[in-house]
């Protein structure tokens, strides 16, 4: 009767330590931060250089820097999916990071902190940089639309199409004139068959 009591809990003590869970991994309690983020300029010419800085931060007690955190940068174009990663990097020894990158189009930008073992994950503001097209080169010129007064600033000469006429700024009849062309420089409109307004 005891070796049967014995037999029974040894297969009631074996049963147990076969659904003995694995116990959980910790979550990560650190909170985090991406502090100072700047994203600088925020117009820009399509095909210039943004820069992108901060310094990924922990709390512990007070905020401190965080080495070698692993930094991913995002970008939300307009009108496009959400939070497509750029590039992912990796915070220097006083938790600083530092890029540049070239948009082709105006959208958001923000940069992510990964999760570890430790450190839970957080994520920036987000910041609008604006890309505006690239001025035409030096010496062009632009034909204006039907009624147009101003000039853009690249090309600030009036060209009268009728006379073959330009003004410069300052000069008496400038500011009354609809151009239907404007130039860059005086040599521009002199090669495209304008002459100079004597007053």
């Amino acid at each position: 009767m005891n070796r049967a009591l014995a037999l029974a809990g040894a297969t009631t003590l074996a049963a147990a330590t076969a659904f003995t869970a694995t116990p959980a991994l910790a979550a990560a309690t650190v909170t985090t931060r991406v502090a100072n983020l700047a994203v600088t300029p925020t117009t820009v010419t399509k095909g210039s250089s943004i820069t992108l800085k901060g310094q990924a931060q922990k709390l512990a007690k007070t905020w401190t820097a965080t080495p070698g955190a692993s930094v991913v940068v995002f970008f939300d174009a307009d009108g496009s999916a959400p939070n497509t990663t750029q590039r992912t990097l990796k915070a220097d020894a006083r938790g600083n990071y530092a890029t540049s990158m070239a948009p082709q189009a105006s959208g958001y930008w923000s940069v992510q902190l990964k999760a570890t073992s430790t450190n839970k994950a957080s994520t920036s503001t987000r910041v609008y940089v604006k890309v505006t097209a690239p001025a035409p080169s030096r010496g062009s010129a632009i034909v204006m639309p039907k009624g147009s007064v101003n000039c853009p600033s690249w090309a600030p000469i009036k060209g009268n199409a009728s006379s073959h006429i330009f003004h410069r700024p300052g000069q008496r009849f400038y500011a009354k004139t609809q151009p239907e062309m404007c130039f860059s420089t005086p040599a521009a409109a002199i090669k495209a068959g304008y002459r100079a307004s004597k007053i």
